[in-house]
């Protein structure tokens, strides 16, 4: 009997992906230790990476279904077995990123009195985001499913997309990787990619469902809404605060008072 368990678990797929992900962390802190002296610079770069791991393997975990669905399932039947296995290695990326940022880089839960209140705002919509993605991996199990019931166990799951967008309004307002040009432009593809397959899934249903359209005003009925879609993501920047911007602004300011100073003396 042990010995059959022993076998099924060694042909699970969602075995290995949990397996790969824990030495992952462990050998990432570890690497990371022996690079970085500085044990705040540790802990940030830890946090970060982290965090980075958590949004591939989130977004990986969401883009399987509606490629599916384009492409047809049972041409990545074992990427659609995986899913579940990858959301809960998101869950727990963002859990190691949460924890370390907070007693590791911060200090405690006491220390969060004093960040600014753009901070504040942008770690609750974080913390959000980590709380839905552990109740989905809790949830993620078979006997969840059976007692919930499968149509209860979907629509709860659906919290995921909600979820997505903390965590992108998170990273946009106090990630330091974003002021990069190449990284935002990476980050509105992967988005917009996506969005896309999202779209189309939507429409597909819709259109099956309710509005029967054909196929010219179906492909335009999920162009129109991608596109509204793409502008929304586009305009994040421009309608979202971010301290970035904030800090370089305040430093522009206070490098043209010291200009007009120095004129006036």
């Amino acid at each position: 009997m042990t010995q059959d368990k022993s076998a099924r678990l060694l042909d699970n797929s969602r075995f290995y992906i949990l397996a790969i992900s824990g030495l992952l962390s462990v050998a990432t802190a570890s690497y990371l230790r022996l690079q970085i002296s500085s044990d705040q610079l540790y802990y940030i770069r830890t946090q970060q990476t982290f965090g980075l791991f958590c949004i591939l393997y989130w977004y990986l975990a969401l883009i399987i279904s509606p490629i599916g669905y384009v492409i047809g399932k049972r041409h990545i039947k074992q990427l659609e077995f995986a899913r579940r296995a990858i959301g809960v290695t998101a869950a727990f990326f963002a859990t190691l990123h949460a924890a370390i940022s907070l007693w590791g880089q911060l200090g405690g839960i006491s220390e969060l009195s004093l960040l600014p209140s753009l901070f504040k705002w942008s770690l609750a919509g974080g913390a959000i985001s980590v709380l839905i993605l552990l109740i989905l991996a809790v949830t993620s199990l078979d006997k969840a499913i059976e007692l919930m019931t499968y149509k209860k166990w979907n629509w709860l799951h659906r919290l995921v997309y909600g979820g997505l967008i903390l965590a992108i309004l998170h990273i946009w307002t106090i990630g330091s990787h974003l002021s990069y040009p190449k990284v935002q432009l990476v980050a509105f593809i992967a988005l917009a990619i996506l969005a896309g397959l999202e779209i189309f899934r939507l429409t597909k249903l819709l259109n099956d469902k309710y509005l029967h359209l054909n196929k010219v005003e179906y492909a335009t009925l999920w162009f129109s809404m991608w596109a509204i879609l793409l502008v929304i993501i586009a305009c994040i920047p421009i309608f979202v605060e971010d301290y970035r911007s904030k800090h370089v602004e305040h430093r522009s300011h206070s490098e043209m008072e010291h200009t007009q100073g120095e004129t006036l003396d």
